[in-house]
C-alpha cells in the first residue's frame, strides 16, 4: 500500500498525516506494508516531525512495516521515520540537533543533553543563563516523559537559529497529564486544569517520586527569557506568548488508524531566545546552586578553563572549524560570568589553517577588543609556526579594523 502526502503546513500537517492514514486503512485493512511517499518540501519544525516520530513508532508497535520516500533531503536526515538512537547513533552526537533522538532511560537523557548542549556552545553565541536555562529545561522535561507518562520511549528534536532562537520539541505516547493525575488528591474539570496544574510549584502525583518542579521552572525560565512555551496534553493546549500571555485551545488528540485508535500522548514546544538573558537565580531563589557540568569538565587543576584545539571535533583546517572553536571560547567567557582565565591550549596541533586562525582569534579579539582578549584568554603551548599565522590573522584584521 503506497500512501502519498503532498500538501504541508506548520499547523494542521500531523493532523492531515493521520486522516490520510485512516483512509488508507480503511480501504486496505490486512495491508500492513506501508510505503509513504513525501512529494513536496516538508515543514522540519521540531513540533512537526516529533509526533509523527511516535506515530510511526506506535504503527511499526502494532506490526505495520513501513517504507519511507522522500523528496526532501534535510527531513530524511532528521530520522523523523527511523528515530536516532544512543546506542545505534553514537557518532551521530557529535551532531545531535535536527535529529529525531529516541530514549527510554536516565543514562540515554544524559547523554543526549551533555551532546545537545557541547553543540550549541560551538553553534551560537547564546546571552547569560540562556544554555545552563536551556540544559535545566530539557533535562527535566525529557526525565517527566519517564517518570510520569507511562510512554515506552520519548522523543525529542532541537534546532537552533544563529542570533535567534533554539526549537525544542519533546513527545511521547503516554496516557497525558489529565491522567497522570488521577487517583491523586487533586480534583480537575477537564485537561486545561491538569495542564495549568502542572506548571505551578510543587505539583506533583507523587512527592516521593518528584517535587513538581519540572513544567514550573520551565515557565519561569521560559518567562524570563520571553520565550514561548506550548504544551498539548489530553484534548487541550495551553500556550505561553512572549509576552507572558496565556492561550487555551482545544486540540484534537484521539485518532483512528483503520481498526486501530491511537491516542497521542504529550507534546512539550518551547523556544529560548538567544540573545535574552536568564537568571537561574531569580527563578530559584538565591540559594540554588547551579553546576555548570561542561565548564567544570574544562577547568583545570588551577580553576582555568581548558580549551584543547587538538581535542576539537571539528579540527582546525577550515573557516567554519574557526567559527565554532571562537563561539565555544565566548560562551565559555560567558558562561563563567567572565571571572575565569581561559587557556588556548595548542599542544599537539599541527599546521593551523589561515582562516581558521582569523575565524578563531582574530575575530575574537575584534569581538573584545585587546584589553579584555589579554584579561581573559592566555594562547600557550604554540609552535612558531603557529603563532606567525596567529600574529599574521591578527595583524590582518587590525588592517581590516
Amino acid at each position: 500500500m503506497v500512501i502519498t502526502f503532498d500538501r504541508f503546513n506548520k499547523i494542521k500537517t500531523v493532523e492531515y498525516f493521520l486522516r490520510c492514514f485512516n483512509r488508507a486503512l480503511k480501504l486496505k485493512p490486512t495491508d500492513k506494508h506501508i510505503t509513504i511517499k513525501i512529494e513536496k518540501e516538508f515543514p522540519t519544525y521540531p513540533e512537526t516531525i516529533i509526533p509523527l516520530s511516535g506515530i510511526l513508532d506506535f504503527l511499526r508497535n502494532k506490526g505495520f512495516s513501513l517504507y519511507v520516500e522522500y523528496n526532501d533531503t534535510p527531513l530524511m536526515g532528521t530520522g523523523m521515520h527511523k528515530p536516532y538512537t544512543i546506542a545505534d547513533n553514537s557518532y551521530e552526537l557529535l551532531s545531535p540537533m535536527y535529529k529525531v533522538w529516541k530514549y527510554n532511560s536516565p543514562e540515554e537523557v544524559y547523554k543526549i543533553v551533555d551532546a545537545l548542549v557541547k553543540h550549541l556552545n560551538t553553534k551560537i553565541i547564546c546571552a547569560k543563563g540562556v544554555v545552563e536555562a536551556f540544559e535545566w529545561t530539557v533535562n527535566e522535561v525529557m526525565d517527566n516523559v519517564i517518570q510520569h507518562s507511562q510512554s515506552a520511549n520519548g522523543y525529542i528534536m532541537c534546532t537552533a537559529t544563529s542570533n535567534s532562537h533554539i526549537s525544542v520539541a519533546i513527545y511521547d505516547n503516554g496516557i497525558g497529564i489529565y491522567k497522570s493525575f488521577q487517583g491523586t488528591h487533586y480534583r480537575l474539570q477537564n485537561s486545561y486544569d491538569a495542564i495549568i496544574l502542572a506548571m505551578q510549584e510543587g505539583a506533583t502525583r507523587d512527592k516521593s517520586i518528584g517535587q513538581g518542579n519540572g513544567l514550573w521552572g520551565m515557565s519561569k525560565l521560559l518567562a524570563s527569557n520571553k520565550g514561548s512555551l506550548s504544551i498539548a496534553s489530553s484534548e487541550a493546549n495551553v500556550s505561553i506568548t512572549e509576552s507572558n500571555g496565556m492561550i487555551k485551545r482545544p486540540v484534537s488528540t484521539k485518532y483512528y488508524l483503520g481498526e486501530l485508535c491511537y491516542q497521542m500522548g504529550t507534546l512539550v514546544d518551547f523556544q529560548f531566545q538567544c540573545n535574552n538573558e536568564v537568571s537561574l537565580t531569580e527563578v530559584f531563589g538565591a540559594d540554588y546552586l547551579y553546576t555548570n557540568l561542561n565548564l567544570e569538565s574544562l577547568e583545570d587543576e588551577n580553576e582555568r578553563i581548558s580549551l584543547k584545539v587538538n581535542d576539537f571535533s571539528f579540527g582546525y583546517a577550515t573557516r567554519v572549524a574557526g567559527e565554532r572553536a571562537r563561539t565555544m571560547a565566548i560562551n565559555c567567557a560567558i558562561q563563567s560570568d567572565y571571572k575565569q582565565l581561559i587557556l588556548l591550549d595548542f599542544s599537539g596541533v599541527g599546521i593551523i589553517a589561515s582562516s581558521f586562525a582569523d575565524e578563531f582569534i582574530g575575530k575574537m579579539i575584534q569581538h573584545f577588543g585587546f584589553i579584555q582578549f589579554n584579561s581573559l584568554f592566555r594562547i600557550i603551548n604554540v609552535s612558531e609556526e603557529n603563532m606567525a599565522i596567529i600574529n599574521r590573522s591578527i595583524m590582518q584584521r587590525s588592517n581590516i579594523a
